[in-house]
């Protein structure tokens, strides 16, 4: 069921961007071909409108796509038409490729906006030094933020540090902590939910000795914590902190959820560089270490299901909108064969005044490489995410 509900949920997304490009192109006088349900082969027409748009059913279901009146130059009756997307004027390009982009940014402010005014719980509780940039986000917070807020009562320094998830590849992991541990001290300092982040900052580039409980045990765990990276990476039950619902009224939820959004993009962007950093490093450890860090598929399914089982469909809903921002965020980077790089290709024809038929057949080539990597990219992170997540047994991971 998690599997299912959760490929109904990526096609929801993804279906709703789709229908952002379709909506656009049709206000602005571009033949929209084929709005397609799922990913070729075809399976069949399920109708055919006034305007000669098919609307498609197709195998694979992994979304859908929309085919405009100009993808082939070679086609010289499509490409150099009036309601072709290559003739459309240069604003009338933008918009339709951004409205995708769009159509996922209001999806997440919608859903937002109604789990805070319905009340919710985090998704995370973060440490004080987790990530500096989620500060200000009511669904992945950190400790002092839900309390200076009011949504923690009762004796904050009196919360134990009961662990709700370990990343992997980090100091944390490397430790030996799991979920439904408990620290105690480190460095023989007592620790709780609030100040484990400080006393850790105190240790950069020490040696460190952390006290943790499993199954009413105490055990000692000794690693030395690196200047560049000294965070745990835990998140905490929220259960323990003694949680109020995070809720608004109404028009106060509608601007918690815009903020919600610029916390997560700051977020998004924030491991997007983390990433790219580690990976033009030309440091073997580091590039290794951030493609172990790649997950997406299993982790999101045994992510999702752990959040419905916990705490019901309101997280959930709330999970399919951070999904939904980050399809947005990964869509609009200048990459081709997405919408960003589609944009960016766009924008250097019209600048440099380029003839598009030499341009955009030069750009189909390059698109269909980076498809092909993408796609590679992602069948690499899914067979990870299966051997790691779901302890499938796969040749060479």
């Amino acid at each position: 069921m998690a599997v299912v509900l959760w490929i109904l949920m990526f096609m929801g997304l993804v279906l709703i961007h789709e229908l952002g490009h379709f909506i656009s192109a049709k206000r602005k006088w571009v033949k929209v071909l084929e709005f397609g349900i799922c990913i070729p082969p075809k399976v069949c027409t399920l109708r055919k409108d006034k305007s000669g748009t098919e609307y498609t059913l197709n195998l694979i279901p992994l979304g859908g796509f929309v085919r405009l009146k100009w993808e082939d130059p070679k086609d010289e009756a499509d490409f150099n038409a009036k309601d072709s997307f290559i003739k459309a004027k240069i604003g009338r390009k933008i918009l339709i490729l951004i409205s995708g982009v769009g159509m996922n940014i209001i999806l997440a402010r919608v859903i937002f906006t109604a789990i805070f005014t319905m009340g919710t719980q985090p998704i995370s509780v973060l440490p004080e030094n987790a990530l500096t940039s989620t500060q200000n986000s009511y669904l992945m917070p950190t400790v002092n933020f839900l309390w200076k807020q009011g949504f923690i009562s009762g004796d904050l320094i009196s919360t134990p540090a009961k662990i709700e998830s370990v990343s992997s590849d980090f100091l944390g992991q490397k430790m030996g902590l799991m979920s439904g541990d408990t620290v105690i001290s480190i460095n023989n300092e007592p620790v709780d939910v609030r100040n484990i982040g400080s006393v850790l900052k105190k240790n950069i580039d020490k040696d460190i000795a952390l006290l943790f409980t499993r199954d009413n045990k105490k055990v000692l765990t000794k690693a030395h914590c690196p200047a560049d990276n000294c965070i745990l990476w835990l998140t905490f039950k929220a259960e323990n902190l003694n949680l109020k619902p995070i809720k608004f009224p109404f028009f106060k939820a509608m601007r918690v959820g815009a903020k919600e959004i610029k916390a997560q993009t700051v977020l998004t962007f924030s491991a997007l560089g983390t990433l790219g950093g580690d990976l033009l490093s030309f440091n073997k450890n580091r590039i290794k270490t951030s493609l172990n860090r790649l997950t997406w598929p299993a982790w999101a399914i045994k992510f999702g299901e752990s959040l419905l089982n916990a705490w019901g469909w309101k997280l959930y809903l709330a999970f399919a909108g951070m999904i939904s921002l980050a399809l947005a965020i990964f869509n609009i980077l200048p990459i081709p064969a997405l919408d960003g790089g589609r944009l960016l290709g766009v924008l250097i024809q019209w600048i440099g005044k380029l003839k598009p038929e030499k341009y955009f057949n030069i750009e189909g080539y390059i698109n269909l490489v980076f498809f092909v990597l993408l796609m590679a990219l992602w069948i690499y992170i899914l067979l990870k995410d299966l051997v790691h997540y779901r302890a499938i047994k796969i040749p060479f991971f």
